[in-house]
C-alpha cells in the first residue's frame, strides 16, 4: 500500500511538472515567433517616438521661458518688437 502511494505521488508530481515545463517552453516558443517580435518591436518604437515628441515639446516651452527671463533681465526686445510688427 505504501509503494503504491509512492508510485501514484511520484507519478502525479511527474505530471505536473511536465504540463508546467511544457507550457513554460510553449510560451517561449511563442514570444519569440517573428510576429511576436516584430510587434513587440513597433510598440517600443512608437513608445519610444511619442516620449522623444514630448521631451522635445517640454524642452522647446522651457527655452521659451528661460528665453523670456533672459529678454526681460537684460532689456532685449524680441525680433517681433523690434521690426515693429
Amino acid at each position: 500500500m505504501k509503494r503504491a502511494f509512492t508510485l501514484a505521488l511520484g507519478l502525479g508530481a511527474g505530471v505536473v511538472v511536465g504540463m508546467y515545463v511544457v507550457r513554460r517552453l510553449d510560451a517561449a516558443q511563442r514570444a519569440v515567433q517573428p510576429s511576436n517580435v516584430a510587434g513587440n518591436a513597433g510598440r517600443a518604437a512608437a513608445g519610444f517616438t511619442s516620449r522623444l515628441q514630448a521631451a522635445a515639446a517640454e524642452g522647446r516651452a522651457a527655452a521659451a521661458e528661460r528665453e523670456a527671463e533672459l529678454r526681460a533681465r537684460f532689456d532685449v526686445p524680441n525680433l517681433r518688437s523690434a521690426l515693429g510688427s
